[in-house]
């Protein structure tokens, strides 16, 4: 039942009669409707009734036994009407009725149903349509029509229910039949606009995969750049970093994207597109970069969203890998509004792997170098420690890593100001970024601005101007040596903490020599690398190094990055036009990036005559010159200088139109969008100084300096790469039900021939909001709201480097002729890669389903998504060596597009949100999973190849399982070590038989039966040689590859996250834990090498209980020196390495504390909030022997994940 507005023209005469009814009936109903006006507190009921009657004329009748006129009674009421009044009075236990002049009480005896009626609106005043309105606690309900009307039977004392998608909740008890409601937007749910690509729109509206994260969620973390602050945040996003070194940044993938990595010759990664406020950053070749991303500080951020689907169409061709939307913060209209953070974090290892020292680590010294063949047996004296130097060895402790590690500080602070009117608006913030080192003297500073202003110059003209930038300092010690084979491998310049790691503890790294005339000099020592070999001195051997000495020669690397951007728009509403706009927009960035790398020689000590029996340890040798030799170390030495500057600028023009016609909306966008980029760079490189390189430096442009310029290092170089597009978006939306997306890109790019400048990118999505239809809350009440989507679109993938469509040459000057003077020297062109002008984008046609829903009175909240993508046309440098690919002399292969990969998963989100008293929580859990096929790829890759071989093929997935052998259990002890002549014997008699089988003689990886050693490991028989495609039968020959089987389907794990949250009062927590499964985990295991230069490092702890014959038969684990004898016998992949998958760990956690505003008052301080928070923290679970390591590393790693706690505050005035 509705009220309506009467129209009298015409014939009138229906409703003059109904104008007379209603005032006769009005006038009956005006005895109920008087106003009263009573005040009492705690007074008898009597006197409230005396003041009705005073008020009204009207006298109370009732019965005392009924009603007690003593009763003690409080009301207050002003100016309400006398129906009002009475039900306040009477309350549960009695009704009344009017007649005659009187009120008559009595007992309660139950009302019956209310025909409820009205209309539901928003705040703006426009109906609301398919509102639910259901009673409180039951299932009966209904839902409001295209004008926002409803009707609804009520019974007495029941509450009504009134919910909308994107509205607050309300719940009303009717006092009356007409009942209108205005909801209040819910800015927290799905009326939330959220930044989409090139515009906004609201959550409700959104047809795409799309998630948004905002930043107050994640700024309490103590992380440096915006990409770890993300780990764990949204579903389908993972965050990868190399290390915690100062100043480096991770890198994001999203839905496993980085699986299709380094397809072509390029090798890049397949990252998403990052856009900041609109606009897009690319690297100096023009592909995707998070380098502006990761300079962003969380103050100036003011949410993040992520288009993993269809919607990332818009971006064209560089959105295969999705796209991430950043949108910094603007100023809000109110008082001038000071906001300061500030952190301050504590830095440390999780921890270091266990290693051996003392004697635990003599006895592994002395048992690797028999089983290695390197000692003549425990009686090698002279290779061997001996038990004296064994016991000698507790007492020396030279820990190299402890010496060099120390914890590290990082603080960060920022201030912003923000405020304005309803003219302008500003936001102007800056913050200061300082990380300390934990090795080495290092010092990473960065230090950013933003600045931003939003102008309505007339009413239907708006002009915003912001400008940003951003400078790093980096500067550090440096060693350009580290060529040596490491722990886990060879090193590099980044090295260092493995090799300090894993250095023996009996060795020093200081010696303090007294030379003839018994004058005193510290020198470094170049370590002595093992027991039974003559140490060599090349600067490929251990023994020419010396991290300490290399931290204080002076050496030292400076990087320098300046960068700044600036961004202008102007927004134009045509007058004459409804919802019809115009937009400009210019944005610049200028980026210089400064290195400088300087490796000066150094000075080291070193025995002369080491390894001797009985002496094989520094501190058994006299301290004096006589014993030692001095050296100075300079083939290592370098200078480098190196600067990169970039130019960048992108314009765009848009037209937008947004109109609503009745429970029609439609919304178009328009654009054109120019975008070009430049750089050039420089190098300059020194080579092989001389050992007073320190005075050369400080001469640099001297010309004893200069002939030490590396001719064929020191380049300059410089590009530019060009990009047009021509994009658009059409919405349509039918009464909030029916949603409709259309979006296109048109991209033209120099990276390719002008033939194939053009790609077309389109994408089309739709929604239906199911839970708005008439029915839906009839039937399925207990859900709240219900949204399926659907989409395609495609991007694309310009996964080449600039230019490679044109011949490029390179100029030698020691080229050969050929001809009449064929031999002799001379100048030279060779011919760069073979140029393909037929390059074209690659594409990935992106197909997502998705299903958002909510449950229980909106606490529950699930978003369901399944996904295929296919990615075609793929760049492929596999193509290579194919027929018909053409080569010239002297150049390389040129790439073809051919390949398509199929990618597939599903995400599921499920969030639970509600309240126990004053605590309200959070539970969030992700689930993700993925996989791919291959449809198309270069053939006969894998012809005649082992199943274990990594090469693709049509019909297989990227994700490969995980290889390796079988131990064979017929040893004595039944773990696959042989330990007795009797396991050999019995192990070559298991080959033998599978030899004869097959034709062929028993080998074990070459060998012949005396050639296997105790504490070696026994592989099973899996396989043959590969004949024409086909693996023959087990032939009795132990080799690599052909004697692999699955130890796990796919070498991928599985897992979900959870996000734990709430607030009590003024505290707050977060906290978010990984728990994974699946794959292949293996103990970390090393092959040392025993060359001259090799050194014996100290291995990880679990080698404690390694098997030697004569000193532990019993042995857990097989004799890794052995290895060395017989290369794969012991450290090869196998199963008798695997340990269980499971892992389940808390990744961070914080606590904050918003402190009352009385305290706060007094200072003029608006709010004041302090946290403590942790990063990389607890598993719950480790399965390693011995726990030797964390979970977060493995023993050989350049360097240790940290774990961070740190103190904050944030202040508003």
């Amino acid at each position: 039942m509705s009220t309506r507005l009467l129209d009298f023209k015409g014939n009138d005469r229906p409703y003059k009669i109904l104008f007379v009814l209603l005032m006769i009936i009005a006038s009956v109903g005006n005895l109920s409707a008087q106003n009263i006006t009573l005040n009492f507190q705690k007074v008898k009921m009597s006197e409230v009734m005396e003041a009705i009657s005073e008020q009204t004329g009207l006298q109370f009748v009732y019965s005392q036994p009924i009603v007690n006129p003593n009763q003690i009674i409080s009301i207050q009421v002003e100016e309400e009407e006398l129906d009002y009044v009475l039900k306040t009075l009477c309350g549960r236990e009695l009704d009344y009725e009017i007649n005659d002049g009187k009120i008559y009480l009595k007992p309660h005896t139950g009302r019956g149903n209310m025909e409820v009626s009205g209309q539901i609106t928003g705040s703006n005043g426009e109906p609301i349509i398919g509102a639910n309105i259901h009673i409180a606690g039951s299932e009966s309900g209904t839902i409001s029509d295209f004008e926002g009307y409803y009707s609804i039977e009520v019974p007495p004392d029941k509450k009504i229910s009134v919910s909308y998608i994107g509205y607050i909740t309300q719940t009303i008890t009717p006092k009356d039949e007409l009942l209108n409601i205005t909801l209040q937007e819910d800015y927290q749910t799905l009326n939330e606009v959220v930044v989409v690509g090139y515009g906004s729109q609201k959550m409700i509206n959104i047809t795409g995969s799309v998630s948004t994260l905002t930043v107050d969620n994640i700024d309490y973390l103590p992380v440096s750049t915006l990409a770890e602050a993300m780990e764990g945040q949204l579903n389908g996003v993972s965050v990868e970093k190399a290390n915690d070194r100062p100043g480096t940044f991770p890198t994001l993938n999203i839905r496993h994207a980085n699986r299709l990595n380094n397809l072509s010759s390029a090798n890049l990664a397949n990252i998403p597109l990052v856009v900041i406020d609109d606009m897009i950053q690319l690297s100096q070749t023009g592909s995707p970069t998070l380098e502006q991303f990761n300079l962003l500080d969380l103050s100036e951020v003011e949410s993040i969203t992520v288009l993993r689907d269809a919607s990332a169409a818009i971006y064209g061709s560089r959105a295969s890998g999705g796209v991430v939307l950043v949108k910094t913060k603007r100023g809000k209209f109110g008082r001038p509004k000071v906001s300061y953070s500030g952190k301050l974090a504590y830095n440390d290892a999780i921890s270091h792997s266990k290693v051996l020292t003392g004697s635990d680590y003599g006895r592994f010294a002395n048992s690797y170098t028999v089983g290695a063949g390197l000692a003549n047996g425990h009686s090698d004296m002279k290779n061997l420690f001996s038990e004296d130097e064994i016991r000698l060895l507790d007492n020396l402790n030279y820990n190299w890593l402890d010496k060099a590690w120390k914890y590290s500080l990082t603080h960060n602070h920022s201030v912003n100001v923000s405020g304005g009117t309803d003219k302008i608006t500003y936001f102007a913030g800056v913050s200061y970024f300082n990380q300390g080192a934990n090795l080495g003297e290092v010092d990473y500073k960065r230090f950013t601005y933003r600045t931003g202003l939003d102008i309505s110059v007339f009413s239907n003209l708006k002009f915003s101007a912001s400008l940003a930038g951003n400078t790093g300092d980096k500067e550090t010690t440096f060693a350009n040596g580290a060529r040596f084979n490491a722990y886990g491998g060879q090193a590099s310049r980044e090295s260092e903490y493995r090799v300090l790691h894993h250095m023996p503890h009996h060795v020093p790294w200081s010696v303090t020599l007294t030379d003839p005339q018994g004058i005193r000099q510290e020198y470094w020592v170049g370590p002595t690398a093992n027991t039974y070999r003559t140490p060599s001195w090349s600067n490929s051997s251990i023994t020419s190094w010396n991290y300490f000495a290399q931290q204080q020669n002076g050496s030292y690397s400076i990087d320098e990055n300046n960068s700044w951007n600036a961004n202008f728009s102007l927004v134009y509403n045509i007058p004459s036009i409804k919802g019809l706009s115009l937009k400009a927009t210019y944005a610049t960035t200028r980026s210089n990036n400064v290195n400088e790398q300087v490796s000066l020689p150094y000075k080291l000590a070193y025995l002369k005559s080491p390894n001797q029996q009985d002496k094989h340890l520094e501190s058994e040798w006299e301290a004096k010159t006589s014993n030692y030799q001095i050296r100075d170390f300079t083939s290592n030495s370098q200078i480098r200088f190196y600067d990169l500057n970039t130019i960048s600028t992108q314009i765009n023009a848009y037209i937008n139109y947004e109109r609503t016609f009745g429970a029609h909306t439609i919304e178009a966008m328009g654009s054109i969008e120019r975008a070009e980029m430049s750089y050039s760079s420089r190098q300059l490189v020194y080579d092989g100084l001389p050992a007073d390189a320190a005075d050369l430096f400080r001469r640099v442009g001297n010309s004893a300096l200069s002939n030490y310029l590396s001719t064929s290092n020191s380049v300059s170089t410089r590009g530019e790469t060009g990009a047009l597009s021509y994009l658009g978006r059409i919405n349509y939306n039918y009464a909030n039900k029916y949603l409709l997306q259309f979006i296109f890109r048109s991209d033209a790019s120099t990276k390719f021939a002008p033939e194939n400048y053009w790609g077309f990118f389109p994408g089309i999505s739709a929604g239906w909001i199911m839970s708005a239809e008439p029915w839906f809350n009839k039937q399925l009440a207990w859900i709240n709201y219900l949204k399926i989507r659907a989409s395609w679109g495609r991007t694309g993938r310009d996964n080449v480097n600039m230019w490679q469509w044109k011949q490029f040459y390179n100029v030698r000057s020691d080229g050969v002729q050929f001809g009449p003077n064929g031999g002799q020297a001379s100048g030279a062109l060779q011919p760069g890669r073979t140029p393909n002008p037929k390059l074209k984008w690659d594409t990935t046609d992106k197909f997502n389903l998705g299903l958002d829903v909510r449950f229980f009175d909106e606490r529950l909240d699930i978003k369901l998504d399944f996904y295929y993508d296919i990615n075609d046309r793929i760049l492929n440098k596999k193509m290579a060596g194919q027929i018909g690919i053409p080569i010239y002399a002297g150049g390389a292969y040129a790439e073809e597009n051919y390949g398509r990969i199929d990618t597939y998963g599903a995400e599921l989100s499920a969030n639970w949100q509600d309240k126990i008293g004053q605590l309200n929580y959070y539970i969030g859990v992700d689930i993700g999973l993925d996989g791919n096929r291959i449809k198309k790829w270069p053939a006969d890759l894998r012809y005649n190849q082992y199943p274990a071989s990594g090469e693709w093929s049509e019909g297989m997935s990227t994700i490969l399982p995980s290889w390796g052998f079988k131990v064979w259990k017929g040893t004595s002890n039944g773990d696959g070590i042989l330990r007795t002549r009797e396991d050999i014997d019995n192990y070559w008699d298991y080959l033998t038989e599978h030899a004869h089988a097959a034709g062929t003689s028993p080998a074990y990886f070459g060998n012949e039966k005396e050639n296997i050693r105790l504490g070696m490991l026994a592989y099973q028989d899996i396989g043959g040689e590969m004949v024409n495609g086909v693996q023959q039968i087990a032939n009795g020959r132990i080799e690599k590859e052909q004697d692999y089987t699955r130890l796990c389907n796919k070498d991928r794990s599985y897992g979900f996250t959870t996000r734990l949250g709430g607030h009590w009062k003024n505290l707050s927590f977060n906290a978010v834990i990984f728990t994974s499964w699946s794959g292949i985990r293996f103990i970390d295991r090393i092959d040392i090498k025993s060359g001259n230069g090799n050194m014996l490092w100290t291995p990880d702890s679990y080698w404690k209980d390694m098997f030697d014959p004569e000193t532990n038969p019993g042995g857990k684990y097989p004799n890794v020196g052995t290895n060395r004898q017989i290369d794969g016998s012991v450290i090869s992949p196998s199963d008798f390495w695997t340990i269980n998958t499971l892992r389940c760990y808390v990744k961070n956690l914080g606590i904050s504390y918003t402190l009352p505003k009385h305290w706060l008052s007094p200072a003029r301080i608006e709010s004041a909030t302090v946290s403590l928070s942790g990063n990389n923290l607890w598993d719950f679970y480790n399965p390693y022997p011995d726990h030797y390591r964390n979970m977060y590393d493995s023993s050989y790693s350049d360097y240790p994940t940290l774990r961070t706690w740190s103190f904050g505050i944030k202040l508003t005035f």
